[in-house]
């Protein structure tokens, strides 16, 4: 794993205060021979899915399960308003899987805690030194069994320390977006949004991507203050952050794959700096769990952050444009807050300020540009009091895919195309 630190340093009103965008990126090369993979893939066929929407869920998993080998598990769980196992758990790679996927038809209600314990429980009962994760997918509403949110998140991160995390995938406009993100989040996988059928195939690519290119689980950073000038950090990102005993904040990343950066962004906040010049002002601790051919490795790396605090803006283009994905992303959840208070208003104007924000630089770059146009196209909407669920949905999935810098992911759902900037002029 590599480590690359980029700081862009701006110098506020107030005196002798200065305000440090820290980006730490994480990346690395996948082994030559990959970490296991121990999944349960958990479909939902309660009678909302049938038709098209099941189809298309079962050729995203006959996909997903073709993919895996014979050093792999795979366990299948199909739910409505009960749980069953229709392979496994056993070796990947047996044509009776696929079939087994092919028959799931159309059933009732929703119980999506029996579907995601029946898979977990497959997948804790013979974890590997690899991947071990749930891979539930739902067009529902949980209506039967444990169907309090706080009780699925809690079983969710509970599974995730004990090894075995859990992706959501939401299809359709009636799934409990809230719910699905907080079982993602808590338990240390991914949320994806499918809007469409025609995404569902592209979306379990991304998670198979995810899963055979991984690099390190439990990834976190502990950012240790090491000046008295230091007034706070503040994090952009929806990352769950802890205080140590000893001042610190513990930040918990996820896992790192080979096909995607994992990057953090920080503002260290520098008050009345009574001596201009080069300044240590934080330790990063990073710390992870290392896939490696031998098996799972306990690594530990600290980064100093020093910076030179000279009465002078040093602006690092890098730093800057990835922090406005950051500021879009969170821009998204704010509008979102306020269209669920029925101002859709505001909404669309916390929308239109983040595009404008992006107006210098998208002139130049293709995902800026889809992103202000997404922004603008997004706010007409709300303005127009068109505000869905399916609405709410893309942004928050937008949101967090922003947040985390998931380029293909984006361009799967955007609802822009993406198009080339035009030409400079001159």
């Amino acid at each position: 794993m590599q480590t690359d630190l980029q700081l862009s340093t701006r110098v506020l009103t107030t005196q002798n205060a200065h305000q440090v965008a820290v980006l730490v990126t994480l990346t690395g090369e996948a082994p030559a021979r990959r970490a296991p993979i121990n999944v349960a893939l958990v479909l939902d066929r309660s009678g909302s899915m049938s038709g098209e929407p099941l189809r298309a869920a079962r050729e995203a998993a006959q996909r997903f399960a073709g993919f895996l080998g014979a050093d792999d598990r795979l366990a299948v769980v199909a739910f409505d308003d009960e749980a069953r196992t229709v392979f496994g758990p056993a070796p990947a790679g047996d044509p009776s899987a696929l079939e087994a996927i092919r028959r799931i038809g159309p059933g009732g209600s929703t119980n999506l805690s029996g579907g995601w314990l029946m898979g977990q429980r497959h997948v804790q009962a013979r974890p590997v030194d690899g991947t071990n994760r749930v891979v539930l997918l739902t067009d529902g509403q949980a209506n039967v069994g444990v169907t309090e949110p706080a009780r699925l998140e809690g079983l969710a991160t509970d599974s995730a320390a004990r090894r075995v995390s859990t992706t959501c995938i939401g299809f359709g406009p009636q799934f409990n977006e809230d719910l699905l993100r907080a079982m993602a989040q808590g338990g240390r996988g991914n949320f994806w949004y499918v809007e469409n059928t025609e995404q569902m195939a592209g979306i379990f690519g991304e998670e198979i991507e995810g899963l055979v290119t991984l690099l390190a689980q439990n990834v976190e950073i502990e950012v240790r203050p090491r000046t008295p000038r230091l007034a706070g950090v503040s994090l952009l990102q929806p990352f769950p952050v802890a205080h140590t005993p000893d001042g610190a904040w513990r930040v918990t990343l996820g896992d790192l794959y080979a096909s995607a950066p994992l990057a953090l962004g920080l503002l260290l906040h520098v008050e009345d700096v009574a001596t201009l010049g080069p300044a240590h002002l934080v330790d990063l601790v990073i710390r992870s769990d290392a896939v490696t051919e031998r098996g799972i490795e306990l690594r530990t790396e600290t980064v100093p952050v020093e910076a030179n605090l000279d009465g002078q803006n040093h602006l690092e283009p890098t730093v800057e444009k990835i922090f406005l994905h950051f500021e879009v992303a969170r821009a998204r959840e704010a509008a979102v807050r306020r269209a669920d208070e029925g101002d859709l208003d505001g909404a669309a104007s916390t929308l239109r300020e983040a595009a404008r924000k992006l107006e210098p630089l998208a002139k130049a770059d293709a995902a800026l540009a889809e992103m202000k146009e997404d922004l603008e196209a997004e706010a007409e909407r709300w303005a127009e009091r068109r505000y869905e669920p399916k609405d709410r949905k893309y942004n928050l999935a937008r949101s967090m895919a922003e947040a985390s810098l998931r380029s293909g992911y984006v361009e799967k759902v955007s609802r822009r195309p993406r198009r080339p900037p035009p030409e400079p002029a001159g």
